[in-house]
């Protein structure tokens, strides 16, 4: 009997990424549209027109690799969830921080779908991605120093020098004298607290305008739980007599008219703390004391539940679109 050569065809970690790259930049499309369409900074204007071109793109792409193999194109977000023209839910400050933290997740969540990507066209266009998303970091960083609106990680200020450890107690912090926190650890700290930030200030703005009462509450109990984790977290630096990042709360305004659909809003918050559980885990791998991975342990444990009860929410109200999965043989051999 011949061989079937699957080659050529996407296998399904490949689908899985155009399929959820298609679901997330049709979400991202609302969003930039409702933010462009009411930017007064021309500057802050150009940045959301590029990030907005590149999220249409990738529409367009991963859409032609779908209609290539014959799958599906998914629901994912349409004009029915965005309102254009509602008033401005948030400043262009927030807006130029929203795009840098965006496209740190873009960042990393391209250069792990490329690591599992065997087929040469997918890998390339998703070395595109990467390559777009840089220019697109680089440009927003740039602006954000402009303004003098980024938070930038701490300065170590006293002498540096090379040496070993020499003893264990290096790894403990909860008892006795502790050692000051690393500039490996202030990494992820500072970053973490800039993504709880981002989260709040949404959660926010989100359960100002959202419609449904479980969806309000929701965001409200998200919202209390990240300024619980950004608080831990700015502790392990203030304690070192390290500064924090800033808080943009103040940059939601007083519009009560919701720009989005319930069901992006929820989708868009679910998934930003689903995504926290890969970075309180890489910056947990990174901890080399262990006060500071068990509060990272607890944190993650804390994230994943609400992210869950996220996603359980979605699926209760109809809004969550299922991902491409496997033959389920053992119902088919019961039908």
């Amino acid at each position: 009997m011949d061989q079937v050569n699957h080659q050529d065809n996407i296998n399904a970690s490949e689908y899985g990424i155009i399929w959820s790259q298609y679901v997330n930049d049709s979400m991202s499309r609302c969003v930039l549209r409702y933010f462009l369409n009411n930017a007064k900074d021309e500057n802050t204007r150009a940045l959301l027109q590029f990030a907005l071109e590149l999220s249409e793109t990738h529409i367009e792409r991963t859409k032609q690799f779908l209609i290539q193999e014959n799958y599906p194109i998914p629901i994912g977000f349409t004009e029915d969830d965005v309102t254009v023209n509602a008033p401005s839910l948030f400043t262009d400050t927030f807006k130029v921080i929203y795009l840098q933290i965006m496209a740190i997740h873009g960042l990393t969540r391209y250069a792990g779908a490329t690591s599992v990507c065997i087929r040469e066209d997918v890998r390339k266009y998703l070395i595109e991605c990467t390559s777009q998303t840089l220019q697109l970091y680089d440009r927003v960083t740039t602006l954000a120093l402009s303004k003098g609106i980024l938070s930038k990680p701490p300065i170590l200020n006293n002498k540096q020098k090379v040496d070993f450890i020499r003893k264990q107690n290096y790894l403990t912090g909860w008892f006795g004298k502790r050692r000051p926190i690393n500039a490996i650890e202030i990494s992820g700290v500072h970053l973490n607290m800039q993504k709880n930030m981002v989260k709040m200030v949404l959660e926010l703005g989100f359960s100002q305008v959202c419609q449904s009462k479980e969806v309000r509450e929701y965001f409200e109990r998200a919202r209390k739980l990240c300024k619980r984790h950004f608080h831990i977290l700015g502790v392990m630096l203030e304690e070192e007599n390290l500064h924090i990042p800033r808080i943009f709360e103040s940059e939601v305004t007083d519009s009560t008219v919701p720009p989005f659909s319930d069901k992006l809003m929820l989708f868009h918050i679910a998934t930003l703390l689903s995504a926290a559980l890969g970075y309180y885990g890489e910056a947990l791998s990174m901890c080399q004391r262990r006060d500071l991975s068990a509060d990272y342990a607890r944190m993650n444990m804390e994230i994943a539940l609400i992210a869950e009860d996220g996603m359980n929410l979605l699926i209760e109200k109809g809004w969550m679109e299922q991902p491409p999965t496997a033959t389920d043989h053992e119902n088919l051999a019961k039908d």
